[in-house]
């Protein structure tokens, strides 16, 4: 049970981390950076379970190595609720038709208290599972008429507002590969040949403003993310560069956001993944603090320490970028 629980965790440590260099544009060095940073930090006992009666005292956070005063404490107790997004498009239907046949198992895993919402989204968004929806009730998502085109940027425009619906610690989790049918490109030469290609997110208007809302709502966002230049799938899902210019904005997402992304590298790696996220946030601890330096566009990382240093501390997050 521990080598599995172990195994699972170091899979979405190396598998699933987001980068670390993030991007240094649009920082204003004059200003303090005094946004509290929030975590979610699961606990575990050398035997795989989770620690789950720590308080605050138990905890030390280090920023840059440094000790930081923990300003928010959740504890494990606390109820959770949590959105699932999830892209419905054709080309990711198989592992969709995957996530969803393990939606009971999820829903079985969360605690008395917690809550969970469905949605599906490509041209628009449709809750097909709602926040006071009987857990035993089944979703339907083959034939939607909204699983043509996609809207990403749309999407979770519509989940921060949703998730003000519901009181508590919320958290977002999304299935897609951050693929946005209506998106800023802009031509170029390759080979002679003029082609149209993904801008970088930093010159993506419309993805920066979704940037600034996923930051400003304070709600974490986990990503399994499906056929990036990291996992690609059967089908042509466009070039290496622009597959790598997806895949940056869900890592930059996920990161201002506290939450984290995951790979799958198979079809038979997505339920566990998802499973294990649900684990996690069903165990997690909620920690916050507030930088005291500038707003510097550099990456700062996050250390989070408990007093047995014999327990396995897994943070969601390993850091941030001051932007």
């Amino acid at each position: 049970m521990r080598i599995w629980i172990v195994f699972l965790i170091v899979l979405l440590s190396t598998a699933g981390m987001v980068s670390q260099n993030g991007p240094g544009g649009g920082a204003d060095s004059g200003k303090v950076d005094n946004h509290p940073i929030s975590l979610d930090v699961s606990v575990f006992d050398p035997h795989g379970s989770a620690v789950t009666n720590l308080i605050r005292t138990d905890f030390e956070l280090l920023e840059d190595r440094i000790p930081q005063k923990i300003s928010g404490f959740t504890p494990v107790d606390t109820p959770y609720n949590i959105l699932l997004l999830l892209d419905c498009r054709e080309s990711t239907r198989d592992r969709l038709t995957l996530l969803t046949g393990a939606l009971s198992q999820f829903k079985n895993q969360l605690r008395p208290g917690d809550r969970i919402e469905v949605a599906v989204f490509g041209s628009e968004v449709q809750v097909v599972l709602d926040w006071n929806s009987e857990r035993t009730e089944e979703i339907h998502i083959d034939g939607n008429p909204v699983c043509k085109n996609t809207d990403l940027y749309g999407a979770l425009d519509w989940s921060t507002k949703e998730v003000l619906k519901v009181s508590g610690r919320r958290s977002v989790l999304v299935f897609s590969n951050g693929y946005q049918t209506k998106i800023h490109r802009q031509e170029m030469q390759v080979n002679g040949v003029k082609v149209q290609r993904i801008v970088p997110p930093s010159k993506d208007t419309e993805f920066q403003r979704i940037l600034k809302l996923t930051r400003e709502s304070s709600t974490p966002i986990y990503f399994i993310a499906v056929d990036t230049d990291l996992n690609p799938g059967t089908e042509d899902s466009g070039t290496v560069q622009d597959l790598q210019e997806l895949r940056a904005r869900v890592e930059q997402l996920a990161e201002v956001s506290g939450g984290r992304i995951v790979f799958p590298r198979e079809s038979s790696e997505v339920v566990p993944l998802f499973l294990q996220i649900g684990r996690e946030l069903g165990a997690s601890y909620t920690l916050s603090f507030t930088p005291q330096h500038t707003i510097d566009g550099n990456y700062h990382t996050i250390d989070v320490r408990v007093r047995d240093e014999n327990d396995l501390v897994q943070p969601a997050r390993k850091g941030y970028t001051a932007n």
